[in-house]
């Protein structure tokens, strides 16, 4: 596709003049019309209606609440329908549609909202699609190479020089947010520590060749009673090429890690050893494990990117035994493995252990 393959050449160029013309190309590329529609949770709907005024609304074509939820949730909240709660056939969809997704923001709590599952359509603005989102990058990196995975190291990485740091201003970590949750939502996804991400606890580490992680954390009356959550997003030359997400326990972090798939013949390898290299940096970890989900167990995209392999040649090993043996056993066939053998594979979690 012409366009994901412009995007790569903004995020990866091998010279300024290759730049400049993707760049251009991209220009002319008219950002498509339709709008997203899919179930936000109300702190979403809260940032879209505030964030971007006038350019979300409810979707009611999509499956709607039923007649019974509606008049539980309306009728408190409306007085004609308290009066007319002893009659029959209420319309109740009507007067729900006749409500906009401003006010059942305002008007709904935060549970009441998103026991609702109302579908939103947004209308993102041309500088939030994924055509022309950019952040202005740390440096412009120009490289006709790319690092193969074979190449990379994570003990090697996690030995290297710390990364250098710097904790965003709190306008900077706002605008940073933005991008980040409109980064996801332009893709169908949304995740919990964006979503309420602490726009003043947010840190740029500038990882080289380009490529720079902003590692958000959650506001403090958000955060998981256990474990400390965040979230790393990715930009290549200020071109964002993905996400993940990190939950801390000791000295144990479990990490998920996901390229968007114009990127996917880039450096992901090197950018996720880089990653762990930060982690390791911030929090002391030595443990790395990924959850059944990232390599396969109900996610058919990590199904059909390899996602087990990925990590397998980067050290990680499952943690049942029946799975390493069975992974030991597709290595000595030397062929691509099969769906259902990548869905059997994904079935066990997988860890690194990089303690002294």
């Amino acid at each position: 596709m012409r366009h994901d393959a412009l995007l790569f050449r903004c995020a990866y160029p091998r010279s300024p003049g290759e730049l400049r013309s993707a760049e251009t190309a991209l220009k002319k590329i008219k950002v498509r019309d339709e709008p997203i529609d899919m179930i936000f949770s109300w702190d979403m709907a809260r940032w879209l209606v505030r964030r971007f005024p006038g350019t979300a609304s409810i979707d009611w074509d999509d499956p709607r609440p039923d007649d019974d939820r509606l008049a539980a949730v309306l009728t408190p909240l409306i007085p004609e329908l308290r009066e007319r709660i002893v009659d029959a056939n209420v319309p109740y969809l009507d007067y729900a549609k006749a409500q906009s997704l401003e006010w059942y923001v305002e008007n709904l709590s935060p549970v009441t909202y998103d026991l609702l599952g109302l579908w939103v359509l947004w209308k993102c603005p041309d500088e939030f699609s994924p055509t022309r989102m950019r952040r202005a990058p740390l440096e412009l990196f120009f490289d006709k190479t790319i690092i193969p995975r074979r190449d990379v190291s994570i003990a090697r990485e996690l030995a290297a020089p710390p990364l250098p740091i710097r904790k965003l201003l709190l306008n900077e970590g706002e605008a940073a947010l933005d991008m980040a949750r409109g980064a996801l939502a332009t893709r169908y996804r949304e995740l919990y520590v964006p979503t309420f991400g602490d726009p003043s606890a947010v840190i740029s580490a500038d990882a080289a060749r380009g490529l720079e992680i902003v590692l958000f954390g959650v506001l403090p009356e958000k955060r998981l009673p256990v474990r400390a959550g965040y979230a790393p997003f990715f930009f290549r030359n200020g071109v964002p090429v993905g996400y993940g997400d990190a939950f801390v326990f000791g000295e144990r972090i479990e990490v998920s890690f996901n390229i968007f798939p114009a990127f996917r013949e880039g450096e992901s390898a090197w950018c996720f050893a880089r990653l762990l290299k930060l982690y390791r940096q911030l929090f002391g970890s030595t443990v790395f494990t990924i959850d059944p989900y990232q390599i396969g167990l109900g996610n058919d995209e990590a199904i059909d990117s390899g996602a087990f392999w990925f990590y397998r040649k980067l050290g990680f090993r499952p943690t049942d035994p029946k799975i390493e043996r069975l992974a030991r056993a597709e290595e000595k066939r030397r062929r691509r493995s099969s769906a259902a053998t990548l869905r059997k594979l994904a079935t066990s979690a997988m860890m690194l252990d990089c303690a002294p």
